[in-house]
C-alpha cells in the first residue's frame, strides 16, 4: 500500500476546480483544464480572476470568440481590469483584425500606463506599426490599384460580375503585376462565360519566381471549371508544396474540397491541426475529408467530440456527432464549410421561424427554458442567410436577458459582421431603453467595428462639415488617446438629418465642433468641462453653451427645437 495518500475534498468548490484547472494547464492537458476552469467560473461567476484565466485559456486555444465574450462581459460590468483590453488585442490579432488590435492596445496603455503588460503592449504596438508600414503600398499608383481591386472584390460578392470585370481591368492597367487580382479577374471572366480569356488570365496569374498561394488556388479553380482538371490539380499541388499557413491554408483547403481532392485535404488539415489543435473549422474539415476519402468514421467522431468538449453549446458539431453515432453521415451532402447540410438548415430555419411568431414574453420564456431554441437562435445569428441572421439578432435584442445581451455584445464586436445588422440591433436595443454603456462598453462601439470606416462616411459630406468633424476627432484623440471620427460624423449627420432643411444656427466651426464633441461625450456618459473644452477649441464658453444646447435639443427632441415647441 502506498504511503503517498491524496486527500480529495467532498465539496469540490470553485477554488478546488480552479486549482485543478491550473495544474492540468501546466501539464498541457488543455481540454481538461478548460472544462475544469469553466466549472470554476460557473460556481463563482463573480470571481474576475477565474474569468480572466478562462478568457486567457480560450485565447491560447485559438477560441477567440469565446474569449472575447468573457472579456466584453467584464468590460460591460464597469470597473473592469485593463487586462481585458490586452486580451481583446490578442484575440483580434488571432482573428487578423490588426486595426482592432492596435486600438485595444492603445486603450490598455491609456487605462494602465504602468500596468504589468505595458512592455508587451509597447512591443506589440511597435510590431503592428512595422507590419502596417511594410504592407503599405510603395507608390500612389499601387495603392490606387489595390483600392480598385478591393472594390472589384465587393462587386464579386454581390454577383455584379460585369462591374467587377471593368474594375479589375482598370486595376491591372495601373499595376499589371498583381497576380492575385489577375487570378480573380480570371474567375470573373469565367463567371461571364468568357472561357478562353479566363484560362489565359489564369495561366498568366501563376507566373513569376515566387508563386502566390492565393493566386494558385483561384487559378486552379478556374482551370478546373474550364475542364482542364489535370492542369488545375498540378497548380494545387504546387500550392501544397509552399506549406501555407493561416488564411492561405484555409483557401487551399477550400480549393481542395471544391476540386474533390479529399485525401490531400485530410492530410493538409491534419498538418494544420498540429499548429492549432483546437480549431473547430479545421477539425470539421478533417472529419469531412476523412469521410469523403473513405476513412473510418471513428476519426470524424473524435473530431466532433473535441469540438463539443471545447464548446458544449455548438449545435453544428452536435448535429454531426449525432449523425456519426447513428452511422448516418452521408459523404455526398457533407461540405467543408462549417455549417449543417442544406436539409437540416431548412428544418432549423422553419423551427426558428415558427417560434419567433410569438410575442416577446413568450420568446423570452423559450430562451430561458428551452436550450434547443437558445442554441439554434445563436446559430442563426452567425448563419449565411442574412434574413435569418437579422431575425435572430432582432429577437436577442428584444430579450432583456444577460445571456442574450452577452451573445449580442460579442456579435456586435466582430469586424466581419455586416454593418447594417449591427446598426439594426443597436437601434432595437435603444428602443427598448437598454443601457448602451453596458451593452457596448466604453469605447468598444467605436473601436471594434460597429461603425464604418472614416473614409466611407466622410466622403459624402461637404468639405466644411468634414473639417468640423475631423477637428472634433483630433481634440478627442488628444484627450483620450483614441479616435472616433466615424461616431462623431454619425452624430453630426443625425443632428443635420433631424433638423431638416431649416436654417442652421451653428455657423462657427470652432464652436460647432466643440458642441459636437460635448454632445457625443454626454451621450456616452462622459463628463466634459465647458471651460476646458472652449479653450481647446478656441471659442467662448457662451458660444459653446448656446451651440451645445441647440444641438442637444434637436437630438433629444427628434428635430423640434426649443423655439418651435413653445
Amino acid at each position: 500500500m502506498s504511503n503517498n495518500l491524496k486527500v480529495v475534498p467532498f465539496d469540490r468548490n470553485a477554488a478546488y476546480m480552479h486549482h485543478r484547472a491550473m495544474k492540468n494547464r501546466r501539464e498541457q492537458n488543455i481540454v481538461d483544464a478548460l472544462e475544469l476552469m469553466r466549472h470554476a467560473v460557473e460556481r463563482s461567476p463573480e470571481n474576475r480572476e477565474y474569468r480572466l484565466d478562462l478568457a486567457e485559456l480560450y485565447c491560447e486555444m485559438g477560441c477567440h470568440e469565446q474569449s472575447n465574450r468573457l472579456l466584453l462581459d467584464m468590460l460591460a460590468e464597469g470597473d473592469a481590469p485593463a487586462e481585458c483590453y490586452y486580451g481583446l488585442a490578442l484575440n483580434r490579432l488571432g482573428m487578423n483584425d490588426t486595426d482592432g488590435a492596435r486600438r485595444a492596445l492603445a486603450l490598455y496603455q491609456k487605462m494602465a500606463p504602468n500596468g504589468s503588460h505595458v512592455a508587451d503592449v509597447r512591443r506589440l504596438a511597435g510590431e503592428l506599426e512595422i507590419y502596417n508600414a511594410m504592407n503599405r503600398p510603395l507608390s500612389r499608383k499601387l495603392y490606387r490599384a489595390a483600392r480598385v481591386s478591393a472594390t472589384a472584390c465587393e462587386c464579386m460578392r454581390e454577383n455584379d460580375f460585369e462591374r467587377a470585370k471593368r474594375l479589375f481591368e482598370r486595376s491591372l492597367q495601373l499595376k499589371p503585376g498583381q497576380r492575385e487580382s489577375r487570378a480573380l479577374y480570371a474567375m470573373t471572366l469565367k463567371m461571364l462565360n468568357m472561357d478562353a480569356e479566363a484560362v489565359r488570365e489564369a495561366r498568366q496569374a501563376c507566373g513569376g519566381f515566387m508563386p502566390s498561394v492565393r493566386a494558385l488556388c483561384v487559378a486552379a479553380q478556374v482551370l478546373n471549371m474550364s475542364g482542364l482538371e489535370a492542369e488545375g490539380r498540378a497548380l494545387v499541388r504546387k500550392a501544397i508544396e509552399e506549406r501555407p499557413e493561416g488564411l492561405e491554408m484555409r483557401m487551399l483547403l477550400y480549393t481542395l474540397g471544391e476540386m474533390g481532392m479529399d485525401a490531400e485535404a485530410a492530410e493538409c488539415a491534419r498538418q494544420a491541426l498540429q499548429e492549432t489543435p483546437y480549431d473547430r473549422g479545421l477539425l470539421h474539415i478533417l472529419a469531412v475529408a476523412s469521410q469523403k476519402s473513405g476513412q473510418n468514421i471513428a476519426r470524424a467522431k473524435r473530431c466532433y467530440l473535441r469540438i463539443l468538449r471545447i464548446d458544449p453549446e455548438d449545435s453544428v458539431a452536435g448535429y454531426y456527432l449525432d449523425a456519426a453515432e447513428r452511422n448516418a453521415l452521408d459523404a455526398g451532402v457533407l461540405h467543408y464549410a462549417y455549417q449543417v447540410p442544406e436539409e437540416e438548415c431548412r428544418q432549423r430555419m422553419e423551427y426558428i421561424a415558427h417560434n419567433l411568431v410569438s410575442d416577446v414574453d413568450e420568446i423570452q420564456r423559450r430562451w430561458s427554458q428551452d436550450s434547443t431554441f437558445r442554441n439554434l437562435l445563436k446559430w442563426a445569428a452567425t448563419a449565411d442567410d442574412g434574413q435569418f441572421q437579422r431575425a435572430a439578432m432582432t429577437a436577442m435584442a428584444a430579450i432583456p436577458d444577460e445571456d442574450a445581451e452577452g451573445t449580442l455584445r460579442e456579435l456586435l464586436s466582430r469586424s466581419d459582421m455586416p454593418l447594417e445588422l449591427k446598426l439594426h440591433a443597436s437601434m432595437l436595443l435603444r428602443l427598448r431603453s437598454a443601457d448602451m454603456r453596458r451593452m457596448l462598453p466604453p469605447d468598444v462601439d467605436e473601436v471594434d467595428g460597429l461603425l464604418p470606416d472614416d473614409d466611407m462616411i466622410l466622403r459624402d459630406m461637404p468639405v466644411g462639415q468634414r473639417q468640423l468633424v475631423r477637428f472634433a476627432s483630433e481634440v478627442l484623440e488628444e484627450r483620450s488617446g483614441f479616435s472616433s471620427t466615424a461616431a462623431l460624423a454619425l452624430t453630426w449627420q443625425a443632428y443635420r438629418g433631424l433638423r431638416g432643411m431649416r436654417c442652421d444656427p451653428l455657423m462657427r466651426t470652432e464652436a460647432a465642433a466643440a458642441a459636437l464633441l460635448y454632445c457625443y461625450s454626454t451621450l456616452h456618459g462622459k463628463k466634459v468641462g465647458i471651460a476646458r473644452l472652449a479653450k481647446e477649441f478656441g471659442c467662448t464658453q457662451r458660444q459653446l453653451i448656446y451651440f451645445a444646447r441647440r444641438m442637444a435639443d434637436v437630438l433629444n427632441r427628434g428635430g423640434r427645437t426649443t423655439d418651435e415647441t413653445h
